[in-house]
């Protein structure tokens, strides 16, 4: 088998024109899926949300986890 492993082996797939339309649907809805994290709306939430965060640690509200834990273990 290794020596199949870099050659091109052809293919036919027989599909009606339902299951191209539905195989392209899959696609792109998969593109679309990836690129979420790229949408402007998102990235002005992300935005938004670190200047909340610094905001609170310059203020002193910002706990972190492990100071959480410690706190409700006393």
């Amino acid at each position: 088998m290794p020596k199949q492993k870099g050659k091109t082996i052809p293919v036919t797939i027989y599909l009606t024109p339902e299951q191209i339309q539905d195989a392209y649907r899959q696609l792109i809805e998969g593109e679309k899926q990836e690129d979420w994290i790229n949408d402007p709306v998102i990235l002005r939430m992300l935005a938004r949300r670190e200047k909340k965060v610094a905001r609170k640690i310059k203020e002193g509200k910002f706990v972190t986890l492990e100071e959480f834990r410690g706190k409700l273990s006393k």
